[in-house]
């Protein structure tokens, strides 16, 4: 069975990781080889209690429950669903086909897909591809002009003014019934995490990160001609070294670091799509 590196040993600027709760010594073998191979880092678990514990250490792209895994899995997928910072985190559990009322229980419990295994692995190349990297999304209202409030806000976030700018987008947010609505959503909870940074609560900040850049993970470059791809790249790097750094070493982080988000010109954001 392939055994995850501690958070100690995790490199620094680490690839998208899939964490996987399965015990047999085939599949995670199989799970293993093909997340390397597609680009990612495995992270392999045996109990539900360290599946948890590794969502909440490396952030994944992607979770993998194997519904043969002894333990509570049922309450290992609940308790990640159910947090803000890791709901969003989409959890495939895979078990025999001929057992339906485990795969039912597996999405009762919150699994966004509950598949027999042979679908799994027969699709697993395309789903690891898919997770690692995901195709963009152009949401309803994409190339519109940028709301007033939105622009306010980004301005306000621009002066560092990350309490006010959430004020902004959180009201850009509200008004705009399209799903480009996520883009203020993801904006706003990173400005709070940057927020967090400067009080010194590591705590906040890594929950809001992973609250906010996973609304911004498959926006089109430029959205509603804000420049998402270099804001996203920058908030990324950011979220990692913090992450690494802890709560002990928080203070370290070099806070003249933290991006502006460009505004850039519609009529370019609209000729990308062609």
């Amino acid at each position: 069975m392939p055994v995850t590196e501690p958070s100690s040993a995790m490199p620094s600027a680490p690839k998208p990781s899939i964490v996987c709760l399965v015990e047999d010594l085939f599949f995670g073998t199989r799970l293993d080889d093909v997340i390397r191979t597609m680009g990612g880092h495995p992270v392999i678990v045996e109990s539900p209690a360290a599946f948890v514990d590794a969502v909440d250490r490396v952030f994944p792209v992607l979770a993998l429950v194997d519904l043969g895994a002894a333990g509570d899995w049922a309450q290992a997928i609940t308790r990640c669903k159910m947090r803000p910072h890791t709901s969003q985190i989409p959890i495939i559990a895979f078990g025999s086909h001929v057992d339906t009322a485990t795969l039912r229980a597996a999405r009762q419990a919150g699994a966004d897909h509950a598949w027999a295994r042979s679908k799994l692995m027969g699709e697993l190349p395309e789903v690891v591809e898919r997770h690692l990297r995901p195709p963009v999304v152009y949401p309803d209202g994409w190339d519109a002009p940028l709301s007033e409030p939105a622009r306010h806000g980004i301005e306000e976030f621009n002066r560092g003014e990350y309490f006010e700018q959430h004020e902004l987008l959180e009201h850009a947010w509200m008004a705009e019934p399209r799903p480009v609505r996520e883009m203020y959503q993801g904006i706003l909870q990173i400005g709070v995490a940057f927020l967090q940074i400067e009080r010194n609560n590591w705590a906040g900040a890594v929950k809001m990160f992973r609250r906010g850049l996973p609304r911004l993970r498959t926006l089109p470059p430029v959205c509603q001609g804000v420049a998402i791809a270099p804001f996203r790249a920058a908030a990324e790097a950011i979220h990692w070294e913090v992450t690494e750094l802890g709560p002990e070493r928080l203070g370290e982080f070099d806070r003249s670091r933290f991006p502006r988000i460009e505004i850039a010109d519609t009529t370019n954001a609209a000729g990308s799509a062609s």
